[in-house]
């Protein structure tokens, strides 16, 4: 493991004030030599693990986009899990599997799930209508369809980028700090039904959320104009 990367036990939450216990010893010389004349704030990214087994649902969500890609490119069902338990592995220095005697946890599988997203919106890989995302990966699942401009819905690329929860309505894109909205990527056909049935049933028929994004994000995009 990296030592500036510390696995911690969480003993008191009391507002913004997390209180950590850590797992190894804290590495102060190598601290030090990595902060040496530096006098700004000492900062440390926080992420939550959650160590549950991993769920029925994101197997089968896994599963089947596995099968999306056997479908499109005749690649054999096992030669892809191979290929993406290989990935994991490499990432993560553990194997993974998603049988039921299994000891891989809800972010293992988030991950596994993650990466075969990462191939199918890279490869166009055509995805089946209505998925069952897993909650773990809707957010990631809806942020690839906006930065690849792919239906959220039926898959079709080149799709409108919406503002989704809240509309631009007279405001001049080049005047809007667009960093405050949500997006959705919905082909034409989509985005004028969602304008006539309105954001609420549109949100109720199809489970789409929206997502935030970053400048950099957004001029990549071209949002602004």
């Amino acid at each position: 493991m990296n030592n500036l990367n510390y696995l911690a036990a969480i003993k008191k939450i009391d507002g913004n004030q997390i209180t950590l216990e850590l797992k190894d010893e804290l590495n102060i010389e190598r601290l030090k030599r990595v902060f040496s004349d530096y006098e700004g704030e000492r900062q440390a990214e926080l992420f939550i693990k959650d160590p549950r087994g991993f769920t029925s649902e994101q197997r089968a969500f896994t599963f089947a986009l596995m099968n999306d890609i056997y479908s499109y490119t005749g690649q054999p069902f096992k030669s892809l899990k191979d290929i993406f338990y290989w990935q994991f592995r490499f990432l993560t220095g553990k194997d993974i599997s998603l049988k039921n005697n299994s000891t891989n946890t809800v972010d293992d599988v988030s991950l596994l799930a993650d990466l075969v997203l990462d191939f199918i919106f890279e490869n166009h890989i055509p995805f089946k209508e209505g998925y069952e995302v897993a909650p773990q990966n809707v957010e990631y699942f809806f942020y690839k369809c906006v930065m690849t401009r792919t239906c959220c819905i039926c898959g079709k690329r080149g799709a409108d980028i919406d503002h989704f929860d809240k509309a631009l309505g007279r405001r001049k894109r080049k005047s809007v700090d667009h960093t405050e909205f949500t997006f959705a990527a919905l082909c034409r056909t989509h985005h004028q039904e969602k304008h006539q049935i309105g954001l609420s049933e549109f949100k109720s028929k199809y489970k789409v959320i929206g997502v935030k994004l970053n400048q950099d994000e957004i001029k990549k995009l071209r949002i602004g104009g």
